[in-house]
């Protein structure tokens, strides 16, 4: 112990000491870094990370960690294509093997978009009678996502994004959509699938999830 003391107490070692902290602080980012992390996502996703104004480009906010760790890991390494999330993906400012953790985080801990882009809202019964036979499983009753399983959360998600997704799906041109999502939407129809869309996008929302239009006579 004597001797751990005298070495301690030498200047030579203290000083080596302070920069071993000093480099291993500045190695790993901390939430402080998540504003600078973001940037990159800042010119698509706005500076809330709402998403696009016309609802093609989704939010971000709100949405479960892991299941964005993920996603940006697919695009980084080329698993999942789109040019402009490549291009963020490897982006000098997530250089480190710990910036995708943290920008994930800092994404979910925003707040969720209260006013997505939604439907016409003409065939909401519908869309609910679909999501609790296709979606409530694993999305949850409320499209919050299951954190621990890396299932997105879609609660509020903007009805166009939704709507591309869902036909993205239903045509199987969505690569990492789990079979049994995929099968049951091949089985409806366009306008479901709108009405589907356009339900989820309202989810969380205060007011009554209920049709907006006349009684259905579309037969959809």
């Amino acid at each position: 112990m004597r001797r751990l003391h005298d070495r301690l107490a030498n200047p030579l070692l203290q000083a080596m000491l302070i920069l071993a902290v000093a480099a291993d602080v500045q190695a790993t980012p901390t939430l402080m870094d998540a504003s600078r992390l973001s940037r990159p996502c800042m010119a698509c996703h706005q500076l809330n990370a709402w998403g696009s104004a016309d609802g093609i480009i989704p939010a971000l906010a709100g949405q479960q960690a892991r299941y964005l760790e993920e996603q940006l890991a697919l695009f980084r390494s080329g698993s999942r294509v789109d040019a402009g999330m490549a291009a963020v993906a490897a982006h000098q400012s997530l250089k480190n093997p710990n910036d995708i953790p943290l920008l994930a985080r800092h994404l979910a801990g925003l707040d969720a978009n209260p006013h997505p882009v939604t439907g016409s809202g003409d065939h909401l019964r519908v869309g609910q009678e679909l999501y609790a036979h296709i979606c409530a499983a694993c999305h949850g009753t409320t499209g919050r996502g299951d954190a621990e399983n890396r299932v997105p959360r879609i609660a509020a998600q903007h009805y166009p994004y939704l709507r591309r997704q869902i036909e993205a799906a239903a045509d199987l041109h969505k690569d990492f959509a789990p079979p049994e999502m995929t099968s049951a939407l091949r089985g409806t129809r366009p306008a479901e699938r709108d009405a589907l869309a356009d339900y989820i996008s309202r989810l969380g929302a205060p007011e009554a999830l209920t049709d907006q239009g006349r009684v259905d006579e579309s037969g959809i």
